[in-house]
């Protein structure tokens, strides 16, 4: 066993060794992050409950976030393309610890919408920003492996988070708006450091600045240029799209309805998020493996009946421990999701990729908006176990027989 690990471990190593030096610095970047977000992610609904909102408010203020990150997606990623990373990746932490702020300060629910566009601004700005890194560092046959490697380490460090949140809400007064309140505090000081690595160690991606910025196309030109490969661009925007629905759907949901309908107290919320975690610490790297030798699709493929699984348990679970399973289940979504986000990658050259992701941004965008507002009216006015069927149903039914007819990728070049 123990010769296993070492032989893992050193595969690894000289599999960080050999990519470029902002990948490991994205890594150090999105563990930090990670940490941060999870010490405070399985209490944020609660949070805002606690703070006066209902079910319809709640999915309200994920409409409203997502639907400020879709309308900058396309001048965000024109700008990084034009302009060069660094400064807008800063600009991200920046505005992530504002909207921690906000949280923290927060004296009603209504503050929490402006905590909701910073943050989803601020994602859009990291999230573009480490495509393109992404796609500058790491060469495609190793593409999924990067991905999964800089997850797991990432939840590595948000495995932790959550076993560290739980005793400090009991300390600070349990499940109420003052007891979760102080997270938010601890995550500010967080961004402050890692804003400060960022300065020190990002370099800007060269091969992206400086073949666009000398771009006389235009703004209008550039996106015509987009389209011009031969690749089924247009149909992928759809499939992405939809790759999030599930999650843009449930997320604000989640949670809630463990506390809510299944009585789930903080520390089995953080033992359900560790669950979640250490499922992909465990089956992240090997799958990213995976989707690099039989390709993206298969895996894909392999891994949707397994967050299927995950929404059937929490909606039908009758004790803790299917709990669990259902958040450790809810892994193989967001790894799912990210051997979609490698085809994505794999669509189109690097010094197009700010403007790809932002033209993905937007479509997903028109589908994430509505999403979590018709979350909450359907929980507030039919069943919220329909909350978690219905995006089993669109993936099934729609999103799966699309992305059948749309070509591997991962021999693309």
């Amino acid at each position: 066993m123990a010769e296993m690990i070492d032989k893992t471990l050193g595969k690894i190593m000289r599999f960080l060794r050999r990519q470029k030096r902002n990948y490991r610095v994205a890594i150090v970047r999105s563990a930090g992050n990670n940490f941060l977000l999870k010490l405070t992610d399985q209490y944020d609904s609660i949070y805002t409950v606690a703070l006066g909102a209902n079910s319809v408010e709640l999915g309200a203020i994920s409409s409203i976030g997502n639907g400020i990150s879709a309308l900058i997606s396309i001048p965000v990623g024109w700008f990084m393309d034009r302009y060069g990373i660094k400064r807008f990746y800063l600009l991200g932490i920046a505005l992530m610890a504002g909207a921690a702020l906000t949280y923290a300060l927060a004296p009603g629910w209504q503050a929490i919408i402006v905590a909701m566009i910073l943050f989803t601004v601020a994602a859009r700005f990291t999230g573009t920003g480490c495509s393109v890194i992404c796609a500058d560092s790491v060469k495609n046959e190793d593409r999924a492996t990067a991905q999964n490697i800089c997850v797991t380490i990432a939840s590595l460090f948000a495995m932790i988070a959550p076993l560290v949140a739980a005793p400090l809400v009991t300390s600070f007064g349990g499940l109420t708006a003052e007891g979760i309140r102080p997270l938010y505090t601890i995550r500010l000081v967080g961004y402050v450091f890692i804003f400060f690595f960022l300065v020190f160690q990002l370099r800007e991606p060269k091969r992206a600045y400086t073949e666009n910025s000398n771009s006389k196309a235009g703004f209008i030109g550039d996106f015509k240029q987009l389209f011009e490969n031969g690749k089924p661009l247009r149909k992928w925007l759809i499939v992405a799209s939809l790759t999030w629905f599930p999650m843009a759907m449930t997320i604000p949901f989640l949670q809630l309805f463990a506390h809510q309908a299944k009585g789930a107290d903080q520390y089995l919320l953080g033992i359900m998020a560790t669950a979640t975690v250490l499922t992909r610490i465990l089956f992240g790297i090997p799958l990213g493996w995976l989707a690099d030798k039989l390709g993206r699709k298969k895996v894909i493929y392999l891994l949707t009946p397994l967050w299927y699984a995950s929404y059937l348990l929490l909606i039908f679970s009758s004790s803790p421990v299917t709990l669990i399973l259902s958040g450790a289940l809810q892994t193989f979504y967001f790894v799912s999701a990210g051997v979609t986000g490698a085809m994505t990658l794999e669509l189109v050259p690097v010094e197009q990729m700010g403007k790809w992701s932002g033209m993905v941004g937007l479509f997903q965008g028109l589908v994430t908006i509505p999403a979590p507002l018709l979350g909450g009216l359907i929980w507030n006015h039919f069943n919220p176990i329909y909350v978690f069927l219905i995006p089993i149903a669109v993936d099934l039914l729609l999103k799966l027989p699309l992305l059948a007819t749309i070509p591997e990728t991962l021999s693309s070049e």
